[in-house]
Order: C-alpha cells, then sequence, then structure tokens
C-alpha cells in the first residue's frame, strides 16, 4: 500500500520524501485544482521527477480543473511538456483532458481525480472505461462501501487518509462560485463553507432574541491513523494526504506519522499509533475525525464553533483571579511553556476566541 504525500514546492517535497513517503503528486502549471498554491515550474518538475526514479519513488502530476475551450490550445503544450517527463500518471477530472491525453498522448497514464466523485463500483468501471488505471474515490464514503467498491473494480482504488475535507460532495461544489466568485473546481475555492453564519427564522425574530452565529458549514479534518491496518486489509492501494497548500511542517509531520503506523510491527501497533496521533496533532490542523468512514452519519464532522487551526490541546483553565486591571488564570499542563508561544483561549459557551503570546 503506497503513501501518498502533497507537494507544493520543493521544500514540501525534500519534506515529504525524508519523512518516508512512497509518492507524492504536485499540481500541473495552471491547470490543478490548488491554484492558489505558488505553481511549480517545469524545471522543478523534472528535478522531482529525476529524484524520484532514481530512488524508487512514485510521482504524479495533478491537473484536475476543469478546463475551458480557450485554454485548449495551453492544454495540449502543457500535456507534450508532461509527456517528456513521463509522470507515473496524470489524475484528471476533466473529461476533455481524458480525450486528448488518450488520443495525442496515449504513453500518458491516467488516474481519475476525486473530483470525478466515484463513489460506486459503477463510476469506477465508468472511468476504467474511458482510460483510468487508478481512480480516487469520493470520500463521502464509508469502509464497509469502499471495500465492496474495491471486490467489484478492475483499477487500483486510492483514497484520501488525512485533510481537509468539504462541506459539499467531491466534485460537486459550486458554493464558491456562487459565494465568491471563484470556482473550486478551477483550483480557485476561496473557501465560503469556513465562514460564519448566521441563523434566522420568523420565530426568532417575533422574539427579538439574539441571532446564532457560527460555522455551520466548517468540518473538521480527515484523521484516519487508527484504520490504516484496516484498509489494508480491503485492498486500498494509495493512502493520500490532502496539502498542497498546507505548511512544510505539517507535510513533514503528517507524512511521517503515517509511515510509523504503516512500517510498525504488531507488537509496536499501539504504542505507535499513539505516538503518531501525538505528531499529527503537533501538525497543527483543524480538529480531527474519521470523517465518513466509520459511517455515513458520523458525528463530529463538522465544529459549528471554531473554524481553522487548533493547535495542541493544553488543558482548562480551573481558576480566574483578578488583580487591579490584571488577570490570571490558572491551569494545569503536561507541556511546559515558554516564553514567545502563542496560546488561545476559547469560550466553550459562546465559542469566542482569545489570543496572546507568552512574554514571561
Amino acid at each position: 500500500m503506497e503513501l501518498l504525500a502533497p507537494v507544493g514546492s520543493l521544500d514540501h517535497f525534500g519534506a515529504a520524501v525524508e519523512a518516508g513517503a512512497d509518492g507524492v503528486y504536485f499540481g500541473a502549471p495552471g491547470f490543478n485544482a490548488r491554484n492558489p498554491a505558488r505553481e511549480l515550474r517545469f524545471e522543478e518538475i523534472r528535478a522531482m521527477a529525476a529524484h524520484c526514479r532514481t530512488n524508487g519513488l512514485t510521482f504524479y502530476v495533478a491537473l484536475n480543473s476543469l478546463v475551458r475551450e480557450e485554454e485548449l490550445p495551453r492544454l495540449v503544450s502543457t500535456l507534450a511538456e508532461l509527456e517528456t517527463i513521463a509522470p507515473s500518471a496524470l489524475i484528471v477530472q476533466d473529461l476533455g483532458v481524458i480525450e486528448l491525453a488518450k488520443r495525442y498522448f496515449p504513453t500518458l497514464t491516467l488516474h481519475g481525480s476525486t473530483l470525478m466523485f466515484a463513489h460506486s463500483s459503477a463510476g469506477v468501471e465508468a472511468l476504467a472505461t474511458l482510460g483510468c488505471s487508478r481512480v480516487v474515490l469520493a470520500r463521502e464514503l464509508t469502509i464497509a462501501e469502499i471495500e465492496r467498491i474495491i471486490h467489484k473494480s478492475s483499477v487500483e482504488i486510492e483514497i484520501f487518509i488525512h485533510g481537509a475535507m468539504c462541506f459539499s460532495y467531491s466534485g460537486g461544489c459550486l458554493f464558491s462560485s456562487y459565494h465568491g466568485g471563484k470556482s473550486g473546481l478551477r483550483g480557485n475555492c476561496v473557501q465560503p463553507c469556513r465562514r460564519k453564519y448566521t441563523v434566522t427564522s420568523t420565530a426568532a425574530k417575533k422574539k427579538k432574541g439574539p441571532a446564532r452565529a457560527a460555522y455551520y458549514f466548517s468540518m473538521n479534518d480527515l484523521e484516519g491513523i487508527d484504520l490504516v491496518e484496516e484498509f489494508n486489509r480491503i485492498g486500498v492501494s494509495s493512502l493520500k494526504i490532502e496539502g498542497r497548500l498546507r505548511s512544510v511542517n505539517y507535510v513533514e509531520q503528517v507524512v511521517r506519522a503515517y509511515r510509523m503506523v504503516m512500517d510498525a510491527r504488531p507488537e509496536e501497533r499501539d504504542e505507535t499509533r499513539a505516538e503518531a496521533k501525538a505528531l499529527v496533532t503537533s501538525a497543527l490542523g483543524r480538529k480531527s475525525s474519521t470523517g465518513f468512514f466509520l459511517g455515513e452519519r458520523s458525528k463530529g464532522i463538522i465544529a459549528p464553533h471554531h473554524s481553522g487551526n487548533i493547535g495542541t490541546y493544553c488543558g482548562r483553565i480551573s481558576t480566574i483571579d483578578n488583580e487591579g486591571t490584571s488577570c490570571w488564570g490558572h491551569i494545569r499542563t503536561k507541556h511546559q511553556p515558554v516564553k514567545g508561544d502563542r496560546f488561545r483561549l476559547h469560550d466553550e459557551k459562546s465559542g469566542e476566541r482569545v489570543g496572546f503570546t507568552l512574554k514571561d
């Protein structure tokens, strides 16, 4: 089973390889679903490709944005350039890209992106008929559904094991287009699902009570440390980590965590999983959940009172003392704070957050 890491720069690439990734994936210049990331140049892609070949690593190029008519000439030039690089595969979403690649660049291997929303064995086989040798499944599936799909499919199956989740179905979100004017399917998502919204109703207006504001669409991050062995058992070909827009440290920590779990001997697994979870927590992501893996109506997928990174949990404030204009909070924590650490207080009732830097 392959461990696949995200790469948004040469620094990300070095961190992913050093941490133990079996393969990496990065965006095709101008045609990938993470356009806010700094575009990699073809010279950089060639350098990474050469390193991967020398060291027996796989490397995939995500050419997975929707392509407009006027962009087709540039797309053909990009495909021609990528054919000379010969990646392990192209990750594609647009049917037009698949058609052009098959017709004019037949040496390129194609993988169906999660943005194609393959959520059944029938969908997977449809993509196989189009020429995809691997399909990245939609993220809204349970383990049982994934297992059934694998048993009925003639191609390799890849899944996302870790990272951000979208409120809308994979490949079916128009939220950003309508509420920001930029298409998430073309790599320009403005993430309106991460914003705070106020719920109002006729009854609430009559009572003139306070409106409820929260992050109703903001999903927790996916984390599958405890499920690695199960995915290996059912025959998943590749575990994919999301995060081309994340920090280099995030990529290094998360890849290292999953590498530890995948390589652990049976008698070491419990201890290794605990260490891996500590690494993932230190990588500064959102609150974690198992997504839909354990059930279609899994609890804890959405975090209405918080959006964004949560950091490492330190503890709870037990008492507060007021001394003039100063306020002192007492907290028990296993972490030894040092000068310069950044802290954030969360009010559990209101959801309000206050950040500060430790000076003394």
